[in-house]
């Protein structure tokens, strides 16, 4: 605990914007800093920067093109103009801890969209200049039923991943697609429900792939897997309630997981906030 706390204040002194030291919000869950780019209203998504651990990288909700490198604790430090000219609604980022970024432009409100993309970019380095991004590679994905809505995506090994945001007490969907070249449109494959009814606004795997955690309506939610990706509809998740705080980004960082709230402010769940891991069934 000594450790982490020497880490929460020297997060804040060097790079963060509470001007004070870190706030326990609750048991296992600080305030770490405040976001301070006029521009990001509204962090849709976050992802751990793979050749600075101090930072991340974070855009805003909607069409703007624009991904920011901004400290743990809220500074903005860079920003990066994306071709993407055909972005509809970003609502995640992910990396694949080979180099590459990746731009989820997934969201569907009232299932309007009959078809979602997502762009592979390399990604930057955050000590370079200002600059454009142009795509590397993009999947234009259709849907393997009725459309729905969605603002959760990562990537592990040689999938990308999409959990559907629904409501009324349903289900999250959890869904996939090869990341190899196509020409054409691809079907996502469904792979089953989670358990998990509070609707899903951001996602993240940990970089050894043993954990998925979800950022949703009612809080946090981690997965403890044993297996691939998919097993996880099979698993009994852990919860960290956070109903207060309108949550959306969510990444894996060495202490824990870094949050993004729209209020701007920028949480650590650490370990202590999902009690002990469940027996499973």
């Amino acid at each position: 605990m000594k450790k982490l706390w020497a880490w929460l204040t020297a997060l804040v002194t060097a790079g963060g914007s509470l001007g004070a030291e870190p706030q326990e919000i609750t048991a296992g869950i600080f305030q770490v800093g405040v976001i301070d780019h006029p521009m990001l209203r509204e962090c849709s998504g976050v992802a751990a920067c793979r050749s600075n651990t101090n930072l991340v990288w974070m855009h805003s909700d909607g069409r703007r093109p624009v991904l920011y490198a901004v400290s743990r604790g809220g500074k903005s430090l860079r920003e990066y103009l994306l071709d993407a000219p055909g972005l509809a609604d970003w609502e995640d980022i992910a990396t694949d801890g080979a180099g590459r970024l990746f731009v989820a432009d997934i969201g569907n409100n009232e299932a309007k969209r009959d078809q979602l993309a997502v762009y592979a970019f390399d990604e930057p380095d955050p000590a370079g200049k200002d600059g454009l991004l142009r795509t590397q590679q993009a999947w234009q994905l259709r849907f393997p039923g009725k459309p729905f809505d969605c603002e959760a995506f990562f990537v592990w090994k040689d999938h990308g991943y999409l959990v559907s945001k629904v409501f009324n007490d349903q289900k999250a969907g959890l869904y996939r697609f090869p990341l190899a070249p196509a020409s054409g449109a691809v079907t996502l494959e469904s792979l089953g429900n989670l358990p998990v009814t509070s609707p899903v606004t951001g996602a993240d795997i940990s970089p050894d792939g043993g954990k998925l955690a979800l950022a949703a309506k009612s809080g946090v939610f981690l997965f403890d897997l044993t297996g691939e990706v998919p097993t996880a509809v099979k698993v009994k998740p852990r919860q960290a309630k956070f109903k207060d705080k309108h949550i959306e980004g969510i990444c894996f960082v060495p202490e824990g997981l870094l949050v993004t709230a729209e209020t701007r402010a920028i949480y650590l769940f650490v370990e202590k906030a999902f009690g002990k891991p469940k027996k499973q069934p």
